[in-house]
């Protein structure tokens, strides 16, 4: 919730956009690598009324920029009534439900050899992270035989 909160406030950065747009286009290049794949999407492609699906998205992401991004950030996100789905086990429900409902600090924890290491800037931005409120307004339970029933039944 922190880092939406703070790409909603902050926008994406220069060289986070260019990782993530340069991660994107190499790995849009993975849905195409056997040749029935390449057919099925395109298949698809055709279906739809697109040429070559997978070449139009690379051209797209090719063309992304930085202020776009942040944009549709600024448009279409935000935390202020999100849905969460945390799946857990049975013995951890509970002190889960209790802890987001009571908006709990939870600070993070290192293996000693890993704690001893880590930088000033991550101890600080943890004890951020740990503080961060949440402000949860209603935790349901759901069993996982009820998971893919309709709300009510």
């Amino acid at each position: 919730m922190r880092e939406m909160d703070n790409l909603v406030k902050n926008g994406m950065s220069k060289e986070d956009f260019e990782i993530t747009r340069t991660f994107l286009r190499s790995y849009v290049k993975l849905y195409g690598t056997t040749p029935s794949k390449q057919l099925g999407f395109l298949l698809d492609s055709k279906f739809y009324g697109r040429k070559d699906y997978l070449k139009e998205l690379d051209g797209q992401f090719a063309k992304l920029t930085l202020d776009d991004v942040n944009k549709a950030i600024k448009k279409h996100w935000q935390t202020q009534n999100m849905y969460v789905t945390i799946v857990t086990d049975d013995s951890e429900v509970q002190p889960l439900a209790d802890v987001l409902k009571q908006n709990t600090p939870s600070p993070m924890s290192y293996a000693k050899v890993v704690s001893e290491g880590l930088p000033k800037e991550v101890v600080a931005e943890d004890a951020q992270v740990a503080n961060y409120k949440l402000n949860v307004t209603e935790v349901r339970i759901i069993d996982t035989k009820d998971t893919f029933k309709p709300a009510g039944k």
